[in-house]
């Protein structure tokens, strides 16, 4: 058996790449002096160098039109996340939005619910309600809940995202998985230059100044965190992979308070990371 071509070798990989991607993505974007070409740099390096994975799998494109204007629509969608999270990962701690991250599954069962008929389980219901009750905790401070404005752009990040997975289903199994990874990441940054009218000058003096360890850093795990992920779906059960790769919010917290001295309120951080893992996992199993 191959190893590479196994779910626990894939779920591992996302593992170690995406706590890599949450705490580089931070530093960048902090350290960003305008966050729109911050972000178009990140999504491009990101998208060019997954590219290098492509020879290793087999190449197809999908042959129906609607298709592609799918995969446009998403992108729209999919570029409004990408700009925000840019914003709110500058201004959030990285324990934060992880678990602000994880809201997404809260919006996607409502969004199963409401808009595909799918069936409201206790399971899912429950699962969502510990969600929503973990990021409660998290921003819940003597007495009152502390919610930013910045709080409020990582919430709609995440549901732009939900909304762009949710017309991008199915795609990514009809193109050569690094080329499918690169377009959802190069048409949003040429959205986001277009709609905000970004000089490639800009972009420029951005890159220049900016330190190339996490740019690069943020583009590798990033694109690698999008690439294992999927595979550990094609090799995996869903009731498996998700409740591991679940395991995430708790990761992330940890290395921010390692790596990045995010040592305020600790133990609360950690609890709400645990009832949000705990919500994923039984909106999955139960």
């Amino acid at each position: 058996m191959n190893i590479l071509n196994t779910w626990q070798f894939n779920v591992a990989a996302y593992l170690v790449t995406i706590v890599c991607f949450y705490q580089s993505y931070r530093i960048a974007a902090k350290n960003a002096r305008n966050d729109g070409a911050m972000t178009v740099i990140l999504q491009v390096t990101a998208g060019i160098l997954i590219l290098f994975l492509a020879p290793f799998l087999p190449f197809s494109f999908p042959k129906s039109p609607l298709t592609y204007i799918f995969l446009v629509v998403a992108c729209l969608f999919y570029a409004v996340m990408d700009r925000l999270q840019t914003t709110a990962r500058k201004h959030l701690q990285v324990s934060q939005f992880t678990i602000i991250n994880q809201l997404s599954t809260a919006f996607l069962i409502a969004f199963g619910v409401i808009f595909f008929r799918e069936q409201l389980t206790v399971g899912k219901l429950a699962g969502a309600i510990l969600i929503v009750l973990g990021n409660l905790i998290l921003f819940y401070r003597k007495g009152v809940f502390v919610l930013t404005k910045y709080t409020w752009v990582g919430i709609a990040a995440t549901l732009f995202f939900v909304i762009a997975i949710s017309v991008d289903i199915g795609i990514s199994s009809q193109f050569n998985l690094p080329v499918y990874i690169m377009l959802t990441l190069v048409i949003p940054a040429t959205i986001i230059t277009l709609a905000e009218r970004k000089p490639l000058s800009i972009i420029a003096e951005e890159y220049r100044k900016a330190d190339k360890r996490w740019i690069y850093l943020t583009g590798v795990s990033w694109g690698l965190a999008i690439f294992f992920s999927l595979r550990s779906f094609q090799f995996g059960r869903v009731t498996t992979i998700i409740p591991l790769q679940a395991t995430s919010t708790i990761l992330n917290v940890v290395a921010a308070y390692l790596f990045l001295h995010e040592r305020a309120d600790l133990k609360k951080k950690i609890l709400a990371a645990f009832i949000v893992f705990a919500g994923i996992c039984l909106n999955v199993l139960v």
